[in-house]
């Protein structure tokens, strides 16, 4: 049988056949080798999806939460008790009372709530805001 081969180039035709099935097989170790990179990264990407979707509807149900807390403000009721608690505002026939801590500490001539003297007058009101923000503006920032 070794008669009846031919050899071209050197290499007999056995021993091409025998190159050529193992290019071809390490092309094909390659190209599997690629596929399964490209498909654990597509399953890296599709975990990552899965990751950002529960994130996205966090964040929904929490908007859908601030907004139900926000509509609930726009009630007769809400508005009637933050108008009472922010602006210190009545409604019908109420009236405003103040009351006005101006207790003098016994050791010193210095108010308990720690203000000199020539503050006295001037003490910050819980339900009077903008005469709050006088009094901070006249004694802290003004100077």
């Amino acid at each position: 049988m070794d008669k009846n081969v031919k050899e071209l180039g050197g290499l007999s035709r056995k021993a091409k056949i025998n190159i050529f099935i193992a290019i071809f097989i390490a092309f094909i170790v390659i190209a599997v080798f690629s596929s399964i990179r490209q498909v654990s990264n597509i399953v890296a990407n599709r975990e990552r999806i899965l990751e950002l979707e529960q994130k996205l509807n966090y964040y929904r149900q929490e908007n859908i939460k601030l907004l139900a807390e926000e509509k609930s403000l726009y009630d007769e009721q809400a508005i009637e008790a933050e108008a009472r608690k922010q602006f210190n505002m009545t409604k019908g026939q109420e009236t405003n009372y103040f009351v006005e801590l101006t207790g003098q500490d016994e050791n010193s001539g210095n108010s308990s709530n720690g203000f000199s003297a020539e503050y006295t007058n001037k003490v910050y009101v819980e339900s009077d805001l903008w005469q709050n923000i006088k009094i901070l503006y006249e004694n802290e920032i003004k100077d």
